[in-house]
């Protein structure tokens, strides 16, 4: 495996490269400055008859990547296997029970907080990852409480749902495999995308994923509208990803010096 471009690419006089990556040496994160890493988190989970069992870690992944680019961060390894308990009678999905993905999570901040990262960006790919949200609560707290400057916020791939519409002919009830994931690979790796099987839309709640398999729900396991994904709606949402997720970062920043001037 090569890495990426941007992970070769240096700056002139032997600076050290704006990005880093697990390609990168020690020496090359002694000479970086930044304090802050992204970590991916996708799935290995069905997505139907047309898309592959990576499909939230490839999407993910690609659009970690951008926002890591445009912080000049440490992107970290896509973190692949995470809670997909909902798709477990599908030969091919691999999971974590969600009290063993927090676990990992506090473990990953932690090691980056000892070697001096202040900021841990979650990127995360899977609905069914909802256990990273109290995590990175009470990480937070606990950090705050035992005097640590490390803080972790949480991005999901969703932020740029509000800014989709025009673009995207489904905005509701499209949750699994559907428009928006289907156009995105087709736009990171068409090869890999088949024609979607049809199905009947699904009618019933997506909170009954808490009591039903996503096959039993869905038939060939997607639940969207794949059949209405184009290629250049998937670079049109991949290109407001960073857009969205720095605008939010942002918000933090200022939510944070204005209650520091009150």
């Amino acid at each position: 495996m090569r890495p990426p471009e941007s992970a070769r690419h240096y700056t002139l006089k032997g600076c050290p490269p704006l990005m880093l990556t697990m390609f990168h040496t020690r020496n090359d994160f002694e000479a970086h400055s930044s304090v802050t890493a992204v970590l991916p988190i996708g799935a290995i989970e069905q997505h139907g008859s047309h898309l592959p069992v990576g499909t939230d870690t490839i999407i993910v992944g690609e659009l970690a990547h951008r926002l890591a680019e445009r912080l000049d961060a440490y992107l970290l390894p896509t973190l692949s296997i995470t809670a997909s308990i909902e798709h477990r009678k599908s030969k091919g999905t691999v999971y974590l029970k969600a009290d063993t993905l927090a676990l990992v999570i506090r473990d990953i901040a932690d090691s980056l907080r000892v070697t001096g990262y202040r900021k841990l960006i979650l990127v995360n790919g899977h609905g069914g990852n909802w256990i990273l949200k109290p995590t990175i609560r009470q990480l937070n707290r606990d950090f705050e409480d035992a005097g640590h400057a490390m803080e972790v916020i949480l991005i999901t791939t969703g932020i740029v749902n509000k800014r989709t519409v025009g673009i995207v002919q489904h905005t509701e009830g499209d949750i699994h495999g559907g428009e928006k994931e289907t156009s995105l690979m087709l736009h990171f790796c068409e090869e890999h995308v088949k024609k979607p099987v049809q199905q009947p839309p699904t009618a019933v709640p997506q909170d009954f994923l808490d009591y039903f398999d996503a096959v039993d729900l869905t038939g060939d396991g997607y639940w969207g509208f794949p059949e209405a994904a184009s290629k250049e709606k998937g670079r049109l949402i991949a290109d407001l990803f960073a857009d969205c997720a720095v605008d939010y970062l942002d918000q933090i920043e200022r939510v944070r010096k204005s209650l520091k001037t009150e």
